[in-house]
């Protein structure tokens, strides 16, 4: 796993946590739509830095589900000041 991301990277892995944990698994044409195209840069660069698990779908990828370790970092991250 590569921990290097970029803040909008990180930004967007924060955006998929709480869809995953509402119980969205969002497909590629979701994020898109609310995020704008240049979200599917992002996708591909997180799934291959293995933050994200993907499956094709007819629509596209879809997200479904954080990788352990991004999960972990996640929680981590949104712990800080309380």
């Amino acid at each position: 796993m590569d921990f290097r991301i970029t803040a909008e990277e990180e930004a967007f892995v924060f955006r998929l946590a709480e869809l995953l944990d509402d119980g969205t698994q969002p497909l590629e044409t979701q994020l898109v739509e609310e995020l704008g195209p240049d979200i599917r840069q992002q996708l591909e660069g997180l799934k291959a830095k293995g933050w994200i698990l993907v499956r094709e779908a007819a629509d596209g990828m879809m997200v479904v589900d954080l990788t352990g370790p991004a999960w972990k970092a996640v929680r981590s991250r949104r712990d800080v000041g309380r």
